[in-house]
């Protein structure tokens, strides 16, 4: 922790702005700092932020979603067992639509990070701006992977199977699109079902599966949903396993 305090407090001074003028930037603390993270890396994502938030001298309240609170509430009593005051990292838990959107538009904090989807981060953006307050998004995204006919194909699977099924597929920059040049469009998409049937699903806390279980029912059933949506546009499911 003191070398990411001495990171983030450390200043920046110029010499070049003319005869007899020194510019000196200085880093101060924000203030309040409200951090709204999404379920899918409960963990991660507040270690990116949070060290440097404190380091900063900023206080915090962390928002965690609703289906993964535990991992930030045990979190919070490490930092308290490690000795960080009472009141400097704080979390709420709740839903999104109540707990989120008080945090976004509560005039005593001063800025507000949020990882999550577009159209939420764009209800984040709105009701910030109510306080005119700082404001970090990091959003979704549609990830094409594009493969050519010059490619090496046997990294290009790889690559291309990781991108799909990386965290269950439940992450921003998921592969959400495969383009394939039409000379080897065949053969890349047989080699690629070859691959998937042999990848190993189950037990997420079993060292040798590597691919575990959607986070909730009703996700499962939204990923579902798009599968029929593809066979009701005329698609086909190249690979598809029962559910175990």
């Amino acid at each position: 922790m003191p070398r990411v305090w001495r990171a983030a407090s450390k200043g920046d001074s110029f010499n070049n702005l003319g005869d007899s003028m020194l510019g000196l930037v200085t880093r101060e603390p924000i203030g309040v700092v409200g951090v709204i993270t999404p379920w899918n890396f409960p963990f991660f994502i507040g270690a990116e932020r949070y060290p440097y938030i404190l380091a900063a001298g900023c206080t915090l309240v962390a928002k965690a979603a609703e289906i993964t609170s535990g991992t930030t509430l045990l979190l919070a009593g490490i930092l308290k067992e490690a000795g960080l005051p009472d009141g400097v990292f704080n979390v709420v838990t709740g839903s999104g639509s109540v707990v989120g959107q008080h945090i976004t538009e509560h005039a005593d904090v001063d800025m507000v990070s949020f990882t999550g989807s577009t159209a939420v981060g764009q209800m984040a953006l709105h009701a910030s701006a109510k306080n005119i307050k700082r404001l970090g998004l990091e959003l979704g995204g549609k990830n094409p992977q594009v493969v050519f006919a010059d490619a090496d194909l046997d990294a290009a699977l790889d690559g291309t199977l990781f991108g799909f099924l990386f965290n269950t597929g439940q992450c921003c920059v998921s592969g959400s699109r495969l383009l394939v040049e039409r000379s080897i469009h065949k053969d890349f998409c047989q080699k690629l079902v070859e691959r998937a049937q042999k990848v190993r699903s189950g037990d997420p806390l079993d060292e040798s599966t590597q691919i575990g279980a959607i986070i909730t029912e009703k996700h499962f059933q939204t990923v579902l949903s798009y599968i029929e949506q593809g066979k009701n546009e005329g698609r086909n499911a190249a690979h598809r396993r029962r559910r175990g």
